[in-house]
């Protein structure tokens, strides 16, 4: 009977610790992301997507994604500079005939590794 109330405890607390954790780790996990221009480009199957994200410092990366790789193309402190980056790209993108539209009203979230 002592054992079956230990266990019963011990069994509470436990579940109680796993649900926290996952409480936690679901929280860290997801974030919004805030970004200053997104664009979607689409030829037939392949999407590419370029972005300029600006952090808490105003310190702004234009980011182009590639078979599904993002890479930083471009930073600074100058946002213009950076838009000026993600136009660079698009334009030759759309030369190629790649189409692309805006989707910066969009909201994004992203996985925190």
């Amino acid at each position: 009977m002592v054992f079956m109330l230990v266990s019963s405890v011990m069994f509470r607390t436990l579940l109680f610790i796993a649900f926290g954790l996952c409480f936690s780790a679901y929280g860290q996990q997801v974030v919004d992301v805030e970004n200053k221009s997104y664009w979607m480009c689409k030829s037939k199957k392949e999407v590419r997507t370029i972005r300029v994200h600006v952090n808490g410092e105003g310190i702004c990366a234009t980011i182009y994604s590639k078979l599904g790789e993002e890479k930083a193309v471009g930073s600074g402190k100058n946002q213009e500079s950076c838009v000026n980056w993600l136009n660079n790209i698009k334009t030759n993108l759309e030369k190629s005939n790649w189409t692309c539209r805006d989707i910066t009203a969009s909201r994004m979230t992203a996985g925190v590794q």
